[in-house]
C-alpha cells in the first residue's frame, strides 16, 4: 500500500529549482537539456521524453543540476 504522504517523483525538482529561484529556461541553457524535457520530469510525463536511456541522463543531470544527488 503506497502511502500517502509521499511526494510525486517531479516534486523535489520543482520545489529545489523553486527554492534556489532558477526558471526553466535558465536550466534549459546551462544543462542544454531542452524545456519539454524538463517540464516533463517534474510533471512526471515520461512519455514525452525521446527515450529510456535519454530521459535516465536527463533525470540525472538535472538532479546534479540542482544539487539532487
Amino acid at each position: 500500500m503506497e502511502e500517502q504522504n509521499e511526494r510525486p517523483f517531479g516534486y523535489p525538482f520543482k520545489e529545489v529549482r523553486a527554492k534556489k529561484k532558477i526558471d526553466l529556461a535558465r536550466v534549459e541553457s546551462d544543462t542544454r537539456i531542452r524545456r519539454k524535457f524538463l517540464e516533463a520530469i517534474e510533471n512526471e510525463d515520461f512519455g514525452q521524453l525521446p527515450n529510456a536511456v535519454a530521459g535516465k541522463g536527463f533525470i540525472k543531470m538535472y538532479a546534479q543540476y540542482l544539487g539532487l544527488e
